[in-house]
C-alpha cells in the first residue's frame, strides 16, 4: 500500500524465515482430521507429488490458457441477459485424464487491464490450476458491484459451482466450458484485502466444493470496516468503494450506488439489515471449508478485529483453521515474509486439495512475528493459560496517573470520578505520549512497572460509565505499550459512538448530565508487554460522526464503574494489586508508533486496493 515500511520489508532475513518455516511448517488448529485413506492418492500418479508435497514439475511455457465467462444465474442489470463473470485460468498441462484442483483469486481491482497474481507462477508448477475471477460490475464481469452486497457473493459463489459442473461456463467463442474435465472439483480461495473478504463472504454461504480459503488482511463484516461502535470513520465511504471499483458499463449500475450510500446510513451510524447481508459472521456457523486466516498485526486499514472476532466464531463452529500473524500493516505476505509465508501456504493447499498426508495436523496452530522480528508458534491460540483479565480504572491519591490493576485503591485514598476535556474533533496518536504529565484532554491508566512479561492474545473489552456535557459524544481508547527505552508503542484501538451505548441498531440523543455505561470491543491483538514495561489505557472524547459539527465535549468517567477486560498470559503479579506513588516513575516517550490509520477517505481506499499488490 502507500509507503508502507512494514518492519519485516528486509530480504536480509529471508533466510532465517525459510530455516524457520522449513521446520515448523507452521500452524494448523488443534483437532484437525486426519487424511483419510481417499484422500492419500497415489505420488506416481500425480509426478508433480514428491514425498509429501507438491514440487514444481510443470512448465509455465506449456501451460494451458484460457478466458471462460462463467454465468451467475442473476440479471442484475435488467438487460434481459444472464451476468457473467470474467475467468482467466492458467493451468498445468497435464497427461490426459490428469486433474488438478483450483486456486481462486477473485477480486474487484482487474480494472480491464492485464491481470497479476504470484499464485499463478507459484502455484502452476506444482500442479494447481489458478483462476483470476474479476466480481460482479468489474473489469469485464457484467452484472453490478455492490460493496460486499449479495450481488458480489453471490455472483461469485457461482465459481465453485462452475467448477463442480453445476453452472454454465462459455469460452470467447461462445462454446461450453467445462471444468470438470480437468479440475478435481476441489476449490480453494484466497486474496488480499477485498480480494480476502470475498473468499470469507463465498465460504459463509457453505458452497459445497470450497474446500478451504486463505483470506489475508480480510474484512469479516462491513460494518466494522467502515465503523467503529456506531462511528462512521468516513462520511460517502460506501460510494467511494462502490466508485472506486465498478465500471459502470450500465446505468442501472451507476444509480445503484446512491442508494447503496443512502441504505449504509452515515448521518446514524446505525447497524441495520443492509449491513447485516455483509456482515458474514452472522453465517459461520455455515462454513464447511476450512480457513487459514492471515492478518497483519498493524494493520490500520482492515482493522485486527476482523481476523479477531472471525477466528473467535470458527473456534465456536469447530471449523478447521490456521493463524499467521505479523508485524506488517495492509500488505500482500507473499512478498514481505517470503518462504515463511509460502512454506506453510504449501502445505495447507496439499493438504486440503491435493489430498496429501503431510502432517499437517500435528503441526501447530498458530505462526506469530514477535515484536523483535522473530517467530514463535503456538499449539493453539489463543495459548494455553491465556483468560480474561478484569482491570479496574482507578486514580489513586498521589500517584502520576490513574491505576491499572485487578484491585482497586481505597475508597478514601482514590479519586473516583474523573473528568476530561475534548481538545479536537479527532485525537492524534501524539495525545499518549508522556503519560505520566497532566493534561486534561485525556485520561490515562498504567500498570506498575512489570516484573516480568505479560502477553495479549485476543480481543479487549472496555466499559465506561460516564457522563457529557453534550448531546453527543464519542470516545476512543487506545492500549499502549510503554516501553523502557522511552517508546510508546499503540498495540490497539477503537472509537465508540456514546450514543449507541443500549445497541448498535439505534442511536440514541443522550441526555448532558445523565450517566450512561458502554461497552465496546478493543481492536484484537498478540502482544509480548516485556519485563520493565507498563500497559496503558488512554481514554480521549472523539467526534462521534463526521457528519455533525464539531462541539467540544466534557465527559467524567465514574472509576468505580469502569474496566477494561484483556485476555492475558503470563506473569501477573503486576497487575495484581496498586504499588506506592513512588513505584510509578516519571515516564518519558521518545516516539509514539505505529503509523495510525489516515484522516482522508480516498487515501483509505488507494490503500485497501494497494494492499493486493507487491
Amino acid at each position: 500500500m502507500d509507503s508502507l515500511q512494514p518492519a519485516a520489508r528486509q530480504t536480509a532475513r529471508l533466510s532465517s524465515l525459510t530455516a524457520l518455516s522449513m521446520a515448523c511448517a507452521v500452524a494448523l488448529g488443534a483437532g484437525l482430521l486426519a487424511a483419510s485413506p481417499a484422500m492419500a492418492a497415489s505420488a506416481a500418479a500425480r509426478p508433480w507429488v514428491s514425498g509429501q508435497q507438491t514440487v514444481p514439475y510443470f512448465s509455465m511455457q506449456e501451460a494451458v490458457k484460457e478466458v471462460v465467462n462463467v454465468e451467475t444465474g442473476f440479471d442484475r442489470e435488467n438487460d434481459g441477459k444472464i451476468d457473467t463473470l470474467r475467468v482467466e485460468i492458467t493451468r498445468p498441462k497435464t497427461a490426459p485424464g490428469a486433474k488438478v484442483p483450483l486456486i481462486i483469486h477473485a477480486s474487484p481491482y482487474f480494472f480491464q487491464q492485464p491481470r497479476e497474481a504470484w499464485e499463478t507462477e507459484f502455484f502452476v508448477p506444482r500442479g494447481y490450476a489458478v483462476a483470476t475471477v474479476s466480481l460482479p460490475g468489474t473489469d469485464f464481469s457484467t452484472g453490478c458491484a455492490d460493496v460486499g452486497g449479495s450481488r458480489e457473493v453471490k455472483g461469485t459463489k457461482a465459481i465453485i459451482d462452475w467448477a463442480n459442473g453445476r453452472a454454465k461456463g462459455f469460452h470467447e467463442d461462445g462454446t461450453p466450458a467445462d471444468a470438470t474435465e480437468w479440475t478435481n472439483g476441489k476449490s480453494g480461495m484466497i486474496g488480499v484485502s477485498w480480494d480476502g473478504t470475498i473468499a470469507n463472504a463465498v465460504a459463509s454461504t457453505g458452497v459445497q466444493g470450497l474446500e478451504t480459503i486463505v483470506p489475508v488482511a480480510a474484512i469479516s463484516s462491513w460494518y466494522d470496516y467502515t465503523r467503529g461502535h456506531g462511528t462512521p470513520f468516513y462520511a460517502e465511504h460506501v460510494t467511494f468503494l462502490n466508485d472506486y471499483v465498478s465500471h459502470y458499463d450500465s446505468t442501472v449500475c451507476r444509480d445503484l450506488t446512491p442508494k447503496l450510500q443512502t441504505q449504509s446510513d452515515d448521518p446514524t451510524g446505525d447497524y441495520n439489515k443492509w449491513w447485516s447481508v455483509r456482515d458474514f459472521r452472522l453465517d459461520a456457523s455455515k462454513i464447511k471449508a476450512s480457513v487459514f486466516v492471515v492478518h497483519g498485526l498493524n494493520d490500520e486499514n482492515v482493522k485486527t478485529r476482523h481476523f479477531g472476532e472471525w477466528w473467535d466464531l470458527l473456534a465456536q463452529n469447530g471449523v478447521q483453521r490456521r493463524l499467521f500473524l505479523h508485524q506488517g500493516e495492509h500488505v500482500e505476505p507473499f512478498y514481505d515474509y517470503g518462504d515463511a509465508y509460502s512454506t506453510p501456504l504449501l502445505q495447507w493447499f496439499d493438504y486440503y486439495l491435493q489430498g496429501i498426508d503431510n502432517g499437517l495436523p500435528n503441526e501447530p496452530q498458530a505462526i506469530i512475528q514477535r515484536e523483535d522480528m522473530s517467530w514463535s508458534t503456538d499449539a493453539v491460540w489463543p495459548p494455553a493459560g491465556t483468560a480474561d483479565q478484569k482491570l479496574k480504572l482507578t486514580s489513586p491519591l498521589g500517584r502520576r496517573a490513574g491505576a491499572l490493576s485487578h484491585q482497586a485503591a481505597a475508597p478514601m485514598a482514590s479519586e473516583r470520578y474523573l473528568t476530561l476535556k475534548q481538545a479536537a474533533a479527532y485525537s492524534a496518536d501524539s495525545i499518549v505520549a508522556n503519560p505520566t504529565q497532566q493534561r486534561d484532554d485525556r485520561l490515562v491508566f498504567l500498570s506498575d512497572k512489570l516484573i516480568d512479561q505479560v502477553r495479549e492474545s485476543g480481543t479487549a473489552t472496555l466499559t465506561l460509565r460516564v457522563k457529557v456535557d453534550r448531546k453527543a459524544a464519542g470516545f476512543q481508547a487506545r492500549v499502549v505499550d510503554y516501553g523502557s527505552t522511552g517508546k510508546a508503542f499503540i498495540v490497539s484501538r477503537t472509537i465508540a459512538d456514546l450514543g449507541h451505548f443500549k445497541s448498535l441498531k439505534q442511536k440514541q440523543e443522550l441526555e448532558p448530565g445523565k450517566w450512561y455505561t458502554l461497552t465496546w470491543e478493543i481492536n484484537a491483538d498478540d502482544r509480548i508487554f516485556a519485563a520493565g514495561h507498563n500497559l496503558g489505557l488512554v481514554i480521549t472524547a472523539e467526534k462521534p460522526n463526521p457528519l455533525i459539527a464539531y462541539e467540544p465535549v466534557t465527559a467524567t468517567i465514574d472509576t468505580e464503574k469502569s474496566w477494561i477486560t484483556l485476555p492475558l498470559s503470563g506473569s501477573l503479579p503486576s497487575l495484581a494489586s496498586l504499588g506506592a506513588a513512588r513505584e510509578l516513575a516519571p515516564i518519558v516517550t521518545t516516539s509514539v508508533g505505529p503509523r495510525g490509520p489516515t484522516s482522508d477517505v480516498r487515501e483509505f481506499v488507494r490503500e485497501f486496493f494497494e494492499g493486493s499488490k507487491k
